[in-house]
This record gives C-alpha cells, sequence and structure tokens, in this order.
C-alpha cells in the first residue's frame, strides 16, 4: 500500500471512493499513463516545431524588447549579469522562452546589482517609456514582505503587468571552507520573509553578509542573496538551495535567446542540472506559470495593445 497522501490523490484521480484502498497495482497503472502523456510531450517539443499563434508571439515578442531594453542599459553601465532560471533554461532548451512561459528572471552580483538600482530610473525615463515600473518586488502572500527587484511593464488602463522582469542579486561567499550552509540558509531568510517588521532590507542585508561572511569581492563561491526565491520554507522554496562555484557562471557567455543573445552563466548546462536536475531537458509533468498569458488574451482590443508595446519598446532600444 502506498502513503495515505498519496492513496487521498490516486483515489480521486483514479475515481474511486476515498474510503477504499489504492493498492499499489491500481497506483502503477496511473503512473504508467503519466509517464505516457509525458513521452508525447517530450516527443512533440523533440521532434516538431511548433509555432505560436499570433496572440503569444506579440507576447514573447514583448519579453525578448524587454530584455533587450535591459541587456543594454546593463551594456551602457558595465554592469554583467546572466539569464537565470526559467529563462536561462528557455534559452539553452528551447533557445528563446518556454513557449508557456510569461515572465524573464535575470542573476547578477550585489556589487552590480547595487549600481544597477542606482541607474535604471534615469534610463528609462530617457527613453520615454513610463509603461516600465521599476521597483523593488512586494511578496503578494506577504504583503509587507520586500523582495528583490523588477522591472514591470504595465500597459495604461490595464490592471497587472503585461511583462515582469526579476533580477536577483548573488553574493560571494568569503574563504569558504565547504560548510553545508543551507539550514542556516533557510532560518535566516525564513525570518526576514515572516517578519517584515521587525527587519529592514538594508540592515538585513548587511547581517546577512556578517552571518556568511560574504563579500563584494570576487571569490570561489557565490551564495543566492537573502532577497532571492530559493527562500522561505523548504516546502514551500520555488527552486532549492545551491552554493555555486564562481567558475561555473564567469567568465559569462552569451547565448541566443528569441531574435537575440545575452549573457549566461560559462556552464550553463551545469548551472541549470544543479536546479532542475539531470532531467532538465526534458517537458516536466507539472508546470508553473503566472497564468498572465490566460489573464489578458480575452481583454478587448489586446493585439493592438501589445502591437503598440512591442512598437514602443523598439523605439527605446534604438536609443542605445
Amino acid at each position: 500500500m502506498v502513503k495515505n497522501k498519496i492513496k487521498r490523490k490516486m483515489a480521486k484521480l483514479l475515481g474511486v471512493d476515498k474510503q477504499e484502498e489504492v493498492t499499489r497495482k491500481e497506483f502503477n497503472r496511473l503512473q504508467r499513463l503519466v509517464d505516457t502523456h509525458q513521452d508525447y510531450l517530450n516527443n512533440i517539443y523533440a521532434f516538431h516545431d511548433l509555432q505560436p499563434n499570433k496572440y503569444l508571439s506579440l507576447m514573447q515578442e514583448l519579453c525578448y524588447e524587454v530584455m533587450l531594453f535591459f541587456d543594454n542599459v546593463c551594456k551602457k553601465h558595465g554592469i554583467e549579469y546572466w539569464m537565470d532560471y526559467g529563462t536561462l533554461l528557455g534559452a539553452y532548451r528551447h533557445e528563446g522562452l518556454i513557449p508557456w512561459d510569461d515572465d524573464l528572471d535575470v542573476g547578477m552580483m550585489r556589487s552590480d546589482y547595487i549600481k544597477f538600482i542606482d541607474i535604471i530610473q534615469d534610463e528609462v525615463d530617457r527613453c520615454g517609456i513610463p509603461e516600465i515600473k521599476a521597483d523593488l518586488k512586494v511578496d503578494k502572500h506577504n504583503r509587507k514582505s520586500v523582495r528583490w527587484y523588477q522591472l514591470s511593464y504595465y500597459y495604461p488602463g490595464y490592471t497587472g503587468k503585461f511583462i515582469g522582469l526579476d533580477i536577483y542579486p548573488y553574493e560571494y561567499l568569503k574563504d569558504y571552507d565547504g560548510k553545508d550552509l543551507e539550514n542556516d540558509y533557510m532560518l535566516f531568510s525564513k525570518e526576514y520573509y515572516h517578519n517584515p517588521d521587525d527587519h529592514d532590507l538594508e540592515e538585513t542585508v548587511y547581517e546577512f553578509y556578517e552571518k556568511f561572511n560574504c563579500t563584494l569581492e570576487r571569490d570561489t563561491h557565490m551564495i543566492p542573496g537573502v532577497e532571492d526565491s530559493r527562500n522561505n520554507l523548504r516546502q514551500f522554496s520555488v527552486y532549492k538551495f545551491d552554493i555555486v562555484e564562481t567558475d561555473q557562471v564567469f567568465p559569462l557567455i552569451r547565448l541566443p535567446f528569441g531574435p537575440y543573445e545575452f549573457l549566461a552563466p560559462a556552464d550553463s548546462r551545469q548551472y541549470l542540472i544543479d536546479i532542475y536536475g539531470k532531467k532538465f531537458l526534458q517537458i516536466p509533468k507539472k508546470i508553473r506559470d503566472h497564468d498572465r498569458l490566460n489573464k489578458f488574451r480575452r481583454r478587448e482590443g489586446i493585439m493592438e495593445k501589445l502591437e503598440e508595446s512591442v512598437e514602443n519598446l523598439k523605439r527605446a532600444n534604438e536609443k542605445f
């Protein structure tokens, strides 16, 4: 017999009374069905060149132009970044956005992160794109909790953003000795996340540097910043905690991402394995999206507004 929690889920999926026992045979039958569907999906993506419809194509084009604007700003000011998480996965696996993805993720070291925050609003103003908002993210589950920095594209009069670009800070570990830091990291970030009234972000970053012996100077290992999405509670973390070897990230390379190329870790394959596991090239059994694609697709006049937004960003990018 499988465990009680699994039995309840399997019973619901198999259509049996929740009081009945779900046998190992029934469980295996459903598992084979799931695996078969998964094989179909992976074969479709492996052997077919699927094309998006006009709506998805415009949403993706807007993503690429937002990313290009970000890249242009970073190049102008000598700021290093790399595609991270789902954006890096899309670049490596699809040479563009993951087909169902609707946001962008990048990482950068703390010194560049501070510099970027200092200059980005001036660049937004200079390029005349008030639709882009640059600010720290406020967590939707904990409205007082301030997280990483974001660029968000809003269309005037629309509730919710069309596109979001998340910027995650990383820290160098000074003279890292191989110690397991995961439990301490999780406890520290959990305290910050769940008790925002007691913790100022700037002071928390300083305390984080003291506790984990971080430095702004380049060293052999890196750790996600306290604001990163790898924190909170283990069971709710979007990505698993990892200490990254600096040589895995630097020197940065460029990978194709849609019509452009953007910066990526030197060993992007291993970087992705450390985040997603060895099967990262396969389509996962469970996808994660932000539902923005479905949220906007039935809005009146959405195609015209997307086309206008893409042209706005293209004009902004021509100013670099």
